[in-house]
């Protein structure tokens, strides 16, 4: 082992002398013996000698441990006390720590009510008023969608006492005979021709011009 360490510290002399080289880092550690390796030769006899006590020192570091552990156990006692005490007034001094904020957050929480309520109220005025705008918007168009109708049927009941002045309103037996009559002698032609641009030509032998205009052949 020995010979071990001179190897490394004759290469770290070594090394502090060599010109761009880096000096080696040696680190001791120290570290328990394992449990299963035997007992060193050197200690395999070895019995520790009791320290030897002088009675008079002794007796006299005895009595200065006991005054010792006195004055430790007094000035522990002296600031548990203290301890205890600011323990206290800080306990009251945060209770009213404690009040004066809730107070605070209390005033803040009011204020914030307030300004929450007039906006609310504001919202609520403007809403109304929108409301109160659309329904008389309905109400206007609903009057305006009646007038109109109104128009509409006064139209269309004119409009119908109009075609119905020829209507029959009096059974009579001559008029009723008269209105048969004219209705058996009223003819319907249905041979008709039609042309490619939708015109209609009457007669079973429609004009041969008329043919010829329109580009049909007889």
């Amino acid at each position: 082992m020995a010979s071990y360490f001179n190897k490394i510290l004759s290469f770290s002399l070594r090394g502090k002398f060599l010109k761009g080289a880096y000096d080696p880092v040696v680190q001791c550690v120290r570290f328990r013996k394992p449990i299963h390796l035997p007992i060193a030769k050197s200690k395999e006899f070895y019995v520790r000698k009791p320290t030897p006590i002088v009675p008079e020192e002794y007796d006299m570091l005895n009595a200065r441990y006991i005054e010792y552990r006195a004055g430790v156990e007094s000035v522990r006692r002296f600031l548990k006390q203290k301890m205890s005490e600011k323990d206290v007034n800080l306990t009251a001094k945060q209770f009213t720590d404690d009040v004066n904020d809730f107070l605070l957050m209390e005033e803040q929480v009011k204020e914030w009510n307030k300004y929450v309520a007039i906006q609310r109220e504001a919202r609520q005025t403007e809403e109304i008023r929108q409301e109160e705008e659309r329904i008389q918007q309905l109400i206007n168009q609903r009057a305006e969608k009646r007038l109109q109708d109104s128009i509409d049927a006064e139209k269309k009941l004119k409009r119908n006492k109009e075609v119905s002045a020829n209507f029959i309103t009096a059974i009579s037996r001559d008029k009723l005979e008269d209105e048969i009559e004219k209705m058996l002698d009223s003819r319907s032609d249905y041979n008709f021709a039609i042309t490619k641009t939708g015109e209609i030509l009457k007669g079973e032998y429609p004009d041969k011009a008329h043919l010829q205009k329109h580009g049909h052949s007889t």
